[in-house]
Protein backbone atom coordinates (compact mmCIF):
# COMPACT_ATOMS: atom_id res chain seq x y z
CA UNK A 1 0.00 0.00 0.00
CA UNK A 2 1.13 3.98 -0.43
CA UNK A 3 -0.10 6.51 0.85
CA UNK A 4 0.05 9.94 -1.25
CA UNK A 5 -0.82 13.28 0.30
CA UNK A 6 0.47 15.76 -2.32
CA UNK A 7 -0.90 18.37 -0.58
CA UNK A 8 1.51 18.02 1.94
CA UNK A 9 4.32 16.36 -0.46
CA UNK A 10 4.21 13.04 1.97
CA UNK A 11 4.60 10.14 0.24
CA UNK A 12 4.81 6.49 2.24
CA UNK A 13 5.69 3.48 0.04
CA UNK A 14 6.72 -0.02 0.65
CA UNK A 15 10.66 -0.08 1.13
CA UNK A 16 11.49 -2.57 -1.54
CA UNK A 17 14.70 -4.58 -1.29
CA UNK A 18 16.80 -1.66 -3.52
CA UNK A 19 15.92 0.42 -1.80
CA UNK A 20 18.34 -0.67 1.56
CA UNK A 21 21.12 1.56 0.24
CA UNK A 22 18.94 4.70 1.07
CA UNK A 23 17.17 3.25 4.30
CA UNK A 24 21.20 2.60 5.18
CA UNK A 25 22.20 6.07 4.03
CA UNK A 26 19.37 7.50 6.80
CA UNK A 27 20.34 5.02 9.92
CA UNK A 28 23.86 6.21 9.47
CA UNK A 29 23.17 9.81 9.91
CA UNK A 30 21.26 9.11 13.03
CA UNK A 31 23.91 7.30 14.25
CA UNK A 32 26.23 10.16 13.78
CA UNK A 33 23.58 12.29 15.93
CA UNK A 34 23.53 9.99 18.43
CA UNK A 35 27.18 9.57 18.80
CA UNK A 36 27.26 13.37 19.28
CA UNK A 37 25.70 12.87 22.77
CA UNK A 38 26.96 9.05 23.38
CA UNK A 39 30.61 9.12 21.93
CA UNK A 40 31.06 6.09 23.35
CA UNK A 41 28.94 4.29 20.82
CA UNK A 42 30.39 2.33 17.94
CA UNK A 43 31.70 5.12 15.05
CA UNK A 44 31.46 1.85 12.46
CA UNK A 45 27.41 2.29 12.55
CA UNK A 46 27.70 5.52 11.04
CA UNK A 47 28.86 4.10 7.86
CA UNK A 48 25.98 3.08 5.43
CA UNK A 49 27.63 -0.33 3.71
CA UNK A 50 28.13 -1.48 7.41
CA UNK A 51 24.28 -0.70 8.11
CA UNK A 52 23.20 -2.06 4.66
CA UNK A 53 24.05 -5.72 5.91
CA UNK A 54 22.40 -4.87 9.00
CA UNK A 55 19.39 -4.23 7.20
CA UNK A 56 19.58 -7.30 5.10
CA UNK A 57 19.64 -8.86 7.99
CA UNK A 58 16.49 -7.24 9.34
CA UNK A 59 14.55 -8.04 6.73
CA UNK A 60 15.35 -11.35 5.99
CA UNK A 61 12.91 -12.50 8.73
CA UNK A 62 10.19 -14.44 7.71
CA UNK A 63 7.32 -11.65 7.28
CA UNK A 64 9.66 -8.65 7.29
CA UNK A 65 8.08 -5.33 6.16
CA UNK A 66 9.29 -1.90 5.92
CA UNK A 67 8.61 1.26 4.40
CA UNK A 68 9.73 4.78 3.36
CA UNK A 69 9.05 8.25 3.87
CA UNK A 70 9.27 11.03 0.54
CA UNK A 71 8.81 14.50 1.24
CA UNK A 72 8.81 16.37 -2.00
CA UNK A 73 10.28 13.71 -3.70
CA UNK A 74 13.66 13.09 -1.38
CA UNK A 75 14.05 10.13 1.05
CA UNK A 76 13.16 11.51 4.83
CA UNK A 77 12.97 8.09 6.65
CA UNK A 78 11.89 4.45 6.95
CA UNK A 79 10.06 2.00 9.04
CA UNK A 80 11.28 -1.68 9.10
CA UNK A 81 10.41 -4.68 11.20
CA UNK A 82 8.88 -8.23 11.36
CA UNK A 83 6.43 -10.54 13.25
CA UNK A 84 7.68 -12.43 15.98
CA UNK A 85 5.12 -15.32 17.31
CA UNK A 86 5.76 -16.52 20.87
CA UNK A 87 3.63 -18.24 23.78
CA UNK A 88 4.37 -14.80 26.31
CA UNK A 89 4.30 -12.36 23.14
CA UNK A 90 1.47 -13.39 21.28
CA UNK A 91 1.29 -12.56 17.58
CA UNK A 92 3.64 -9.39 17.36
CA UNK A 93 5.25 -6.79 15.50
CA UNK A 94 8.61 -5.90 16.26
CA UNK A 95 11.17 -3.34 15.08
CA UNK A 96 14.18 -3.09 16.79
CA UNK A 97 16.43 -0.21 17.52
CA UNK A 98 17.72 0.04 13.86
CA UNK A 99 14.44 -0.62 12.34
CA UNK A 100 13.77 3.17 11.95
CA UNK A 101 15.74 6.58 11.38
CA UNK A 102 14.41 9.77 9.99
CA UNK A 103 16.78 11.81 7.81
CA UNK A 104 18.30 15.05 9.27
CA UNK A 105 16.03 18.38 10.40
CA UNK A 106 13.32 16.03 9.73
CA UNK A 107 10.16 16.66 12.09
CA UNK A 108 9.76 13.57 14.37
CA UNK A 109 5.98 14.13 13.89
CA UNK A 110 6.98 12.24 10.39
CA UNK A 111 7.41 8.48 11.86
CA UNK A 112 3.22 8.81 12.50
CA UNK A 113 3.37 8.69 9.33
CA UNK A 114 5.55 5.79 8.65
CA UNK A 115 3.99 3.90 11.77
CA UNK A 116 0.22 4.42 9.83
CA UNK A 117 1.33 2.38 6.61
CA UNK A 118 3.55 0.13 8.67
CA UNK A 119 0.97 -1.06 11.43
CA UNK A 120 -1.76 -1.62 8.85
CA UNK A 121 0.51 -4.15 7.14
CA UNK A 122 0.89 -6.17 10.53
CA UNK A 123 -2.67 -5.68 11.77
CA UNK A 124 -4.19 -6.61 8.51
CA UNK A 125 -2.49 -9.81 9.66
CA UNK A 126 -3.37 -9.89 13.45
CA UNK A 127 -0.45 -8.59 14.89
CA UNK A 128 -2.27 -6.57 17.14
CA UNK A 129 0.55 -6.22 19.71
CA UNK A 130 3.81 -3.75 18.00
CA UNK A 131 6.83 -2.64 19.55
CA UNK A 132 9.36 -0.07 18.75
CA UNK A 133 11.99 1.36 19.76
CA UNK A 134 13.23 5.25 20.57
CA UNK A 135 16.45 6.66 21.63
CA UNK A 136 16.70 8.44 25.07
CA UNK A 137 18.95 11.27 23.52
CA UNK A 138 15.90 12.30 21.14
CA UNK A 139 13.03 13.13 23.40
CA UNK A 140 10.89 14.83 20.57
CA UNK A 141 10.90 11.48 18.39
CA UNK A 142 9.86 9.43 21.46
CA UNK A 143 6.98 11.87 21.81
CA UNK A 144 5.72 11.57 18.62
CA UNK A 145 5.79 7.82 19.16
CA UNK A 146 3.61 8.60 22.41
CA UNK A 147 1.47 10.85 20.44
CA UNK A 148 0.41 7.68 18.66
CA UNK A 149 -0.54 5.41 21.47
CA UNK A 150 2.52 3.81 22.73
CA UNK A 151 3.58 3.19 26.25
CA UNK A 152 7.02 2.80 27.73
CA UNK A 153 7.81 -0.61 28.66
CA UNK A 154 11.76 -1.67 28.62
CA UNK A 155 15.18 0.37 29.44
CA UNK A 156 18.27 -0.41 27.30
CA UNK A 157 20.99 1.05 29.59
CA UNK A 158 24.60 1.53 29.99
CA UNK A 159 27.34 2.35 32.32
CA UNK A 160 30.88 2.61 32.65
CA UNK A 161 33.14 -0.90 34.57
CA UNK A 162 34.32 2.05 37.48
CA UNK A 163 33.17 0.60 40.42
CA UNK A 164 34.49 -1.17 43.92
CA UNK A 165 32.57 -2.17 46.22
CA UNK A 166 33.80 -5.22 49.45
CA UNK A 167 30.46 -7.41 50.51
CA UNK A 168 28.86 -7.10 53.23
CA UNK A 169 30.43 -8.84 56.43
CA UNK A 170 30.26 -12.70 56.61
CA UNK A 171 29.60 -13.19 52.80
CA UNK A 172 31.57 -14.42 50.15
CA UNK A 173 31.53 -12.68 46.65
CA UNK A 174 32.90 -15.74 43.69
CA UNK A 175 32.61 -17.42 40.81
CA UNK A 176 29.29 -20.09 40.34
CA UNK A 177 30.72 -23.61 39.74
CA UNK A 178 29.59 -25.65 36.57
CA UNK A 179 27.62 -28.32 39.46
CA UNK A 180 26.13 -25.64 41.79
CA UNK A 181 22.74 -25.76 40.63
CA UNK A 182 21.51 -26.90 43.59
CA UNK A 183 23.02 -23.55 45.36
CA UNK A 184 21.60 -21.24 43.43
CA UNK A 185 18.18 -22.76 42.48
CA UNK A 186 16.44 -21.05 44.92
CA UNK A 187 17.49 -17.58 43.39
CA UNK A 188 16.12 -18.64 39.63
CA UNK A 189 12.78 -17.86 39.80
CA UNK A 190 13.13 -14.75 41.63
CA UNK A 191 13.28 -12.62 38.31
CA UNK A 192 9.76 -13.72 36.78
CA UNK A 193 8.04 -13.34 40.19
CA UNK A 194 9.13 -9.74 40.44
CA UNK A 195 8.09 -9.24 37.43
CA UNK A 196 4.71 -10.27 37.86
CA UNK A 197 3.28 -8.24 40.96
CA UNK A 198 2.56 -4.90 40.14
CA UNK A 199 2.69 -2.45 38.65
CA UNK A 200 4.81 -4.25 35.93
CA UNK A 201 2.69 -7.33 35.37
CA UNK A 202 4.57 -9.04 33.05
CA UNK A 203 3.30 -12.06 32.33
CA UNK A 204 5.25 -15.69 32.95
CA UNK A 205 3.25 -19.17 32.13
CA UNK A 206 3.80 -22.11 34.49
CA UNK A 207 5.52 -24.27 32.25
CA UNK A 208 8.39 -21.60 31.34
CA UNK A 209 9.15 -21.62 35.23
CA UNK A 210 8.96 -25.56 35.26
CA UNK A 211 11.67 -25.58 32.95
CA UNK A 212 14.29 -22.96 34.44
CA UNK A 213 16.44 -25.85 36.20
CA UNK A 214 17.01 -27.62 33.39
CA UNK A 215 17.89 -24.41 31.31
CA UNK A 216 19.99 -23.29 33.99
CA UNK A 217 22.01 -26.29 34.63
CA UNK A 218 23.09 -26.07 30.55
CA UNK A 219 23.56 -22.48 31.37
CA UNK A 220 25.95 -22.94 33.98
CA UNK A 221 28.12 -24.67 31.72
CA UNK A 222 28.49 -22.40 29.22
CA UNK A 223 31.87 -20.89 28.64
CA UNK A 224 30.87 -17.83 27.61
CA UNK A 225 28.99 -17.19 30.60
CA UNK A 226 30.53 -15.27 33.69
CA UNK A 227 28.32 -16.15 36.94
CA UNK A 228 29.28 -14.53 40.12
CA UNK A 229 27.22 -15.43 43.50
CA UNK A 230 26.97 -14.33 46.81
CA UNK A 231 27.13 -16.73 49.68
CA UNK A 232 26.92 -16.42 53.14
CA UNK A 233 26.75 -19.27 55.31
CA UNK A 234 26.53 -22.13 52.39
CA UNK A 235 23.43 -20.29 51.56
CA UNK A 236 23.04 -18.06 47.88
CA UNK A 237 21.79 -14.75 48.89
CA UNK A 238 22.37 -12.69 45.31
CA UNK A 239 23.71 -14.08 41.35
CA UNK A 240 25.07 -11.71 38.62
CA UNK A 241 25.80 -12.98 35.46
CA UNK A 242 27.81 -11.31 32.40
CA UNK A 243 28.42 -11.89 28.88
CA UNK A 244 30.37 -10.26 26.25
CA UNK A 245 27.44 -7.96 24.77
CA UNK A 246 26.00 -8.33 21.35
CA UNK A 247 27.34 -6.00 19.11
CA UNK A 248 24.70 -3.08 17.52
CA UNK A 249 24.44 0.66 17.06
CA UNK A 250 23.88 1.43 20.48
CA UNK A 251 26.12 -1.18 22.05
CA UNK A 252 29.97 0.39 22.24
CA UNK A 253 32.67 -2.09 20.61
CA UNK A 254 34.19 -2.59 24.34
CA UNK A 255 31.04 -3.66 26.38
CA UNK A 256 29.92 -6.61 28.70
CA UNK A 257 25.75 -7.26 29.02
CA UNK A 258 24.84 -7.56 32.99
CA UNK A 259 21.89 -10.22 30.88
CA UNK A 260 20.71 -11.59 34.47
CA UNK A 261 20.78 -10.11 38.34
CA UNK A 262 18.59 -11.60 41.11
CA UNK A 263 18.38 -11.07 44.92
CA UNK A 264 16.39 -13.06 47.58
CA UNK A 265 14.16 -9.91 48.94
CA UNK A 266 15.00 -10.70 52.79
CA UNK A 267 18.53 -9.86 51.81
CA UNK A 268 17.80 -6.82 49.77
CA UNK A 269 19.63 -3.79 50.98
CA UNK A 270 22.77 -4.77 51.95
CA UNK A 271 24.78 -3.90 48.91
CA UNK A 272 25.13 -7.66 47.68
CA UNK A 273 24.26 -6.73 43.33
CA UNK A 274 27.23 -3.95 44.51
CA UNK A 275 29.58 -6.21 45.27
CA UNK A 276 28.71 -8.63 42.44
CA UNK A 277 28.40 -5.99 39.79
CA UNK A 278 31.81 -4.69 41.02
CA UNK A 279 33.29 -8.40 41.08
CA UNK A 280 31.97 -9.10 37.27
CA UNK A 281 33.03 -5.53 36.40
CA UNK A 282 36.84 -5.96 37.56
CA UNK A 283 36.84 -9.06 35.56
CA UNK A 284 35.45 -7.47 32.20
CA UNK A 285 38.35 -4.80 32.77
CA UNK A 286 40.88 -7.23 32.84
CA UNK A 287 39.35 -8.54 29.75
CA UNK A 288 40.03 -5.14 28.07
CA UNK A 289 36.06 -3.88 28.12
CA UNK A 290 35.23 -0.12 29.29
CA UNK A 291 31.06 -0.73 29.85
CA UNK A 292 28.29 -2.88 30.74
CA UNK A 293 24.49 -2.72 29.10
CA UNK A 294 21.81 -4.01 30.39
CA UNK A 295 17.66 -3.93 30.00
CA UNK A 296 14.80 -3.93 32.58
CA UNK A 297 11.36 -3.12 32.43
CA UNK A 298 10.67 0.44 33.56
CA UNK A 299 7.54 -0.66 35.14
CA UNK A 300 8.99 -2.59 37.84
CA UNK A 301 9.85 0.25 40.51
CA UNK A 302 12.01 -1.68 42.41
CA UNK A 303 14.07 -2.84 39.41
CA UNK A 304 13.99 0.66 37.75
CA UNK A 305 15.16 2.15 40.84
CA UNK A 306 18.15 -0.30 41.44
CA UNK A 307 19.50 0.02 37.87
CA UNK A 308 19.33 3.46 37.75
CA UNK A 309 20.75 3.39 41.47
CA UNK A 310 23.38 1.60 40.59
CA UNK A 311 24.66 4.05 37.69
CA UNK A 312 23.14 2.77 34.60
CA UNK A 313 21.97 5.45 32.08
CA UNK A 314 19.29 4.44 29.86
CA UNK A 315 20.24 4.51 26.09
CA UNK A 316 16.74 3.46 24.18
CA UNK A 317 13.77 2.24 25.37
CA UNK A 318 11.20 -0.42 23.90
CA UNK A 319 7.78 0.89 23.41
CA UNK A 320 4.84 -1.17 23.54
CA UNK A 321 1.36 -0.32 21.83
CA UNK A 322 -1.50 -3.38 21.83
CA UNK A 323 -3.96 -2.45 19.03
CA UNK A 324 -7.61 -2.91 20.21
CA UNK A 325 -8.53 -6.39 18.20
CA UNK A 326 -12.15 -5.28 17.90
CA UNK A 327 -10.55 -3.18 15.25
CA UNK A 328 -10.85 -6.24 12.72
CA UNK A 329 -14.77 -6.12 12.44
CA UNK A 330 -13.89 -2.45 10.20
CA UNK A 331 -11.99 -4.81 7.55
CA UNK A 332 -13.91 -3.55 4.09
CA UNK A 333 -16.22 -1.50 5.55
CA UNK A 334 -14.48 1.75 6.07
CA UNK A 335 -13.86 4.00 2.43
CA UNK A 336 -10.27 4.18 1.27
CA UNK A 337 -8.48 7.49 1.70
Amino acid sequence: MSRSLSTRGIEVSPLAAGDLHVAAALLAASQRRLRAARPELPARYEEPPTLEHVLAELMAHDGAHAVKLLLDGRPAGFLAGYPRLEPIWGRAAWSPIEGCALADGVDPEHVRDLYADWAEHFVRRGFFRQYVHAPVDDPAFEAAWFRTGFGQMQAHALRDLELHAAPPAGCQVRRVRPDEIELVEPLIPLIALALMRPPAFAMRLPEELASYRGSWEEELSEPGAHHWVAVEDGRALAMATFYLAEPGPMVPDDAWELAVAMTLPEARGRGLMRSLLAAGFGEAREAGARWCVTDWRTASLPTHRSWTGLGFRPLHHRLHRHVDERIAWTEGALPSV
